[in-house]
C-alpha cells in the first residue's frame, strides 16, 4: 500500500534513512578491498587445487578436519575470482544480505497486512546490519577473512533467504503442485545451509524448532497443514544436517587435538551451560552496547508506526492480543536460538569465541527490531493516539535524529583503512616475491613475517606448522618459513 502525495515527506524521509543506513555498509564493503588469504585460506584452496573436482575436495577436507560439507562449494566460488574474489567478497554479501532481509521484511509486512514503503525496509535491513556489525570484536575474522565469513556470517544470508521463501509460499492458496515444487527446494536448501558450520548449523536447529512451535500453537489462525508440514521436514533436515557435521572424522580429529577434557555428554549438564553462556553472552552485549539496542528498538517503532498511521493502515492480520502475545513470545525465541548455536561450543566446554556470537548479535539485533515493530503497530492500532498530530512531529523528529547515528559511527568504522590497507600492502609486496621465486624454480623460501591481523593466525618459522604446509601447497612450494 504506496502512501499518497499528501504524505510523500514520509517516503521521502524513509529514503534519506535508507541512505544513511547504506553509508556505514558502503565503508565495510569498501574496507574489503584490503583482504587477502589467510591461515585457513590457503588450506582450502590447495584442497580445490589438488583435488580432482569439488566433491573430492570437500569429501578429503571433510574426512581430515574441516566438518562442514557445504563450505568448499563457497570457497570454490569464491576462488573463480582469485585474489578479486576474496577483494570483492565482503562487498557482495553485504549488498545481498541487505537486499534479502528488506525482502524479508517485505513479505512479513505482506503476511501480516502492514505494509510500509519499500524504502522502509531498506532503512531496517541496513540499520540492522550495520548495527550487528559494529557490536562484533571479531569484524575481520567475520567479514573479511574468507575461512570466517563463509561459516559464521554468510548463513545468515542463507537463512533469510530460506524465512523470505517461506513466507512467500505462506502468503498464498495451497497449491499441489507449487508445494510439491517448495518442498523440494525448501528441504535442499535447509541441507545446505546446515551444512555450513557447526554453530550456524545449532542455530538452524533452533530456529526451525521454534518455527515449528508456533506454526503448531497457531495453527487455528492459518489453518495449513502444508505450512507446519514443511517446516517439520525442514526441522528433520536440520537436525540430519548437524548429524552429518557431528559424525564427520574431521570432528573427531579436531576434538582429539583440542579437548583436554571429554566433551558433555550428560544433556542436564550440557543445558545448564547453554544457559549460562547464553544468558551471560545477552547480558553483556545488552550491557556494553545499550545505547545500540535503543536504536534498533526506536528505529523500528517510529517507521512502523509513522507508516501506519500517515497511510490510514490501522488493522493488522493479528489482533492487539495477539501481538501483546508476540512481544512475550520473541524474547523466549530469541534465547531459544541462540541457546542453540551457542550448544556445539558447549558440548566442547568453551565459551563460543566471538566469531562465533555473531550470529547471535545478528539475531538479538533482529528480535529488537521485531520488538520495536510490533509496538509501533499496537500504537498505530490506538486511534486517540495514532490521530494526534503532535505524536507524528514528534516520530517524525526522532527518525530525523536517527538519521545522524549511522553517519556518527562510520569515522570509526573508517578508520579501521590503516590497519588493513598496511596489511594488504606488505601481503601484496610478499605475494609478488614469492610468485617470483617459485617461478624462478626455488622450492624452500624463506620470506618475511608479517603481523596478524583481526586475530588470524600467520605463518611463522616452523616449515610444519599446518599454516605453512598449507602455505607451500598453496605456491606449490616444499616449504616455506617467515621467522
Amino acid at each position: 500500500m504506496s502512501l499518497t502525495k499528501k504524505n510523500d515527506w514520509v517516503s521521502f524521509l524513509f529514503f534519506i534513512g535508507a541512505l544513511s543506513a547504506c553509508v556505514p555498509l558502503a565503508v565495510y564493503a569498501w574496507l574489503g578491498t584490503f583482504s587477502r588469504y589467510l591461515a585457513d585460506d590457503y588450506c582450502a584452496s590447495s584442497y580445490l587445487y589438488t583435488s580432482r573436482n569439488l566433491l573430492d575436495a570437500t569429501l578429503l577436507a571433510y574426512s581430515l578436519w574441516a566438518n562442514s560439507y557445504s563450505r568448499l562449494m563457497f570457497s570454490q566460488l569464491i576462488e573463480l575470482g582469485g585474489i578479486n574474489g576474496i577483494r570483492a567478497m565482503a562487498g557482495v554479501e553485504l549488498v545481498i544480505w541487505t537486499l534479502l532481509l528488506a525482502w524479508m521484511f517485505y513479505e512479513l509486512g505482506k503476511l501480516m497486512q502492514t505494509r510500509l514503503p519499500k524504502a522502509a525496509y531498506l532503512w531496517l535491513a541496513g540499520a540492522a546490519i550495520a548495527l550487528s556489525l559494529y557490536q562484533t570484536s571479531a569484524l575481520y575474522q567475520i567479514l573479511y577473512w574468507r575461512t570466517g565469513v563463509i561459516p559464521y556470517s554468510l548463513p545468515l544470508l542463507w537463512f533469510i533467504g530460506i524465512a523470505a521463501f517461506f513466507l512467500r509460499y505462506a502468503e498464498k492458496p495451497y497449491e499441489k503442485s507449487r508445494a510439491v515444487w517448495f518442498g523440494i527446494l525448501f528441504t535442499i536448501l535447509i541441507f545446505f545451509a546446515g551444512g555450513l558450520s557447526e554453530t550456524t548449523s545449532g542455530m538452524l536447529v533452533g530456529i526451525m524448532f521454534v518455527a515449528v512451535a508456533l506454526a503448531w500453537q497457531t495453527k487455528r489462525l492459518h489453518q495449513r497443514r502444508d505450512v507446519l508440514t514443511f517446516l517439520v521436514i525442514g526441522l528433520l533436515t536440520a537436525i540430519i544436517a548437524i548429524s552429518i557435521t557431528a559424525a564427520s572424522p574431521g570432528t573427531s580429529n579436531r576434538l582429539h587435538r583440542i579437548m583436554r577434557s571429554d566433551p558433555i555428554y550428560n544433556p542436564i549438564e550440557l543445558a545448564g551451560d547453554v544457559i549460562l553462556y547464553t544468558s551471560q553472552a545477552l547480558f553483556e552485549t545488552i550491557r556494553s552496547y545499550p545505547s545500540l539496542a535503543i536504536v534498533a528498538l526506536v528505529l523500528s517503532f517510529c517507521a512502523v508506526f509513522l507508516a501506519l498511521s500517515t497511510s490510514g493502515q490501522n488493522a493488522a492480520r493479528l489482533s492487539p492480543a495477539h501481538l501483546r502475545w508476540a512481544l512475550l513470545i520473541i524474547p523466549i525465541a530469541i534465547f531459544v536460538i541462540i541457546g542453540f548455536s551457542y550448544a556445539p561450543s558447549a558440548f566442547v566446554r568453551t565459551f563460543p569465541a566471538a566469531r562465533a556470537r555473531f550470529a547471535s548479535l545478528f539475531v538479538l539485533t533482529l528480535g529488537l527490531i521485531f520488538e520495536g515493530g510490533i509496538v509501533g503497530v499496537l500504537a498505530a492500532q490506538a486511534r486517540s493516539f495514532a490521530s494526534a498530530k503532535w505524536t507524528k512531529i514528534a516520530v517524525a523528529f526522532a527518525l530525523i535524529a536517527l538519521l545522524v547515528h549511522p553517519l556518527r559511527i562510520t569515522p570509526k568504522i573508517y578508520a579501521l583503512r590503516y590497519e588493513y590497507q598496511k596489511f594488504s600492502q606488505q601481503w601484496d609486496a610478499r605475494d609478488t616475491l614469492i610468485r617470483q621465486a617459485a617461478a624462478d624454480g626455488k622450492t624452500d623460501l624463506v620470506v618475511v613475517q608479517l603481523d596478524s591481523i583481526g586475530g588470524v593466525g600467520e605463518y611463522k618459522g616452523n616449515p610444519r606448522d599446518w599454516i605453512n604446509r598449507c602455505v607451500a601447497r598453496f605456491y606449490g612450494l616444499n616449504s616455506i618459513v617467515a621467522p
